[in-house]
């Protein structure tokens, strides 16, 4: 069993004592029988020095569903948050993936740091006890409580998981990690989702299509979406119960040297058979915004002054269908791009604002973003004509600022001409004959 923080790794104990017969399927054992106790010990190497720095395990008591947190560190020579991470890594997986139902751990009793550290965990304090003359106190932790705490796993414990079931699914040749969580300028929030890309043993490119049991074994799945990409891919995105969303894409091991560089933003985690070296790091620069051409830029303004003439008809109509598909699906597209066009002038050129430019929040200034939100809301035909009249000023506004920094020339007649049209449109009385009168 392997598991990763992002400071260092818990690599499998050998330990001469442990009785368990089948030590490589640790991870999928349950409760032993009360004459074989199960202890499972790792070794914690600091990833910076590569050099181990103590050890932590899970030894089972003799009510057989309790378990003991037992570590071999100097506190004092680690840092508080590295200590932290690995306990709650150890926990996380006791609960998440060997279902144990109870934990505890016992501290010298004047050790004030560690004990800060497991209440910050959740535990809570059950007894003082005397051994050898020293007092300890012992701290513990339900599986009940912790799920009543809506904890979500650990970013660590989620990844150490995945790769685990992938070193053990043989099909399974090459790992990649993908997305936004590789990108150092992205905000990595809560409901973040992870992505990975998994290449398959041609022969068995559709068993994981197919049968989808596997996905159990990450966690506990509130509900699942499979989508066929190709010929040779297909995506599972996966929510689970605490919070957490995998999406794996599966693809034919054939077509690897086809799409490895599609992504830039990509990292080898596993590599079986030792196909590739290693990748470049990690880059988003293949998502920055760019810089328009003048054709671009003038077709662009027509588009926003199309689309708010089509708008008003459906409008007109009662074609309400049609006036969200405009409004929002065409209109508010191009306005996103010309705000985008904005925030690439600021940053050169070398910004990447995610996907559909959602990330404009971070770096708009805030009245022009709430301007840009007030035409997203849409309530009744009379907000959205509010919202056609109102869209005029702020784009003209817009393409004059990034057609002067450009050099491109602008003209706001056209803006005029339609802002006027539509006035005339929005005074017709229902079933009108004659557009001018």
């Amino acid at each position: 069993m392997y598991l990763q923080t992002s400071q260092y790794h818990l690599i499998k104990g050998k330990h001469t004592n442990i009785p368990i017969k089948q030590w490589e399927d640790a991870p999928y054992l349950l409760i032993q029988p009360k004459t074989h106790l199960l202890y499972l010990e790792w070794e914690i190497i600091l990833d910076e020095t590569r050099l181990p720095v103590g050890t932590i395990a899970l030894k089972q008591l003799k009510d057989l569903m309790t378990f003991e947190i037992v570590y071999d560190w100097e506190i004092e020579d680690t840092s508080v948050e590295v200590v932290l991470e690995c306990l709650k890594l150890v926990m996380d997986y006791a609960f998440g993936t060997l279902r144990i139902q109870t934990l505890v751990i016992r501290l010298y009793a004047l050790d004030f740091k560690m004990m800060n550290l497991v209440q910050r965990l959740g535990m809570t304090l059950e007894e003082k006890i005397m051994i050898g003359g020293v007092v300890f106190s012992v701290y513990s932790l339900s599986h009940d409580q912790q799920h009543s705490m809506m904890k979500m796993r650990s970013s660590s414990l989620v990844q150490s998981q995945i790769l685990q079931f992938v070193k053990q699914e043989e099909p399974i040749r090459l790992m990649i990690q993908t997305g936004q969580r590789l990108n150092k300028h992205a905000p990595i929030d809560l409901l973040r989702d992870y992505h990975y890309r998994l290449f398959i043993q041609d022969n068995f490119f559709y068993d994981y299509l197919h049968q989808s049991n596997w996905m159990n074994h990450l966690g506990e799945v509130v509900i699942s979406r499979k989508s066929v990409l190709s010929d040779y891919a297909y995506l599972f995105q996966i929510q689970f119960k605490d919070g957490v969303r995998l999406d794996l894409e599966f693809i034919s091991i054939h077509q690897l040297w086809a799409v490895i560089y599609e992504e830039t933003l990509s990292k080898v985690i596993l590599d079986k058979d030792d196909l590739l070296h290693a990748l470049d790091e990690p880059y988003d620069s293949a998502y920055y915004v760019q810089r328009p051409t003048e054709e671009e830029f003038h077709q662009l303004l027509n588009n926003v002054w199309w689309y708010q003439i089509e708008v008003a008809k459906a409008l007109y109509r009662d074609e309400v269908p049609l006036v969200i598909r405009m409004y929002e699906g065409e209109l508010l597209q191009e306005i996103t791009t010309l705000l985008s066009w904005k925030i690439g002038i600021k940053y050169d050129w070398k910004v990447d604002l995610g996907r559909h430019k959602r990330w404009l929040k971070r770096y708009l200034p805030e009245h022009t973003y709430l301007d840009y939100v007030g035409f997203c809301s849409i309530i009744n035909h009379h907000s959205v004509w509010e919202n056609l009249f109102s869209i005029e000023p702020f784009v003209q506004k817009l393409a004059k600022e990034i057609g002067s920094y450009l050099g491109y020339a602008f003209d706001h007649s056209q803006g005029d001409k339609v802002k006027q049209f539509l006035h005339r449109m929005n005074s017709l009385p229902d079933n009108a004959t004659d557009f001018n009168h």
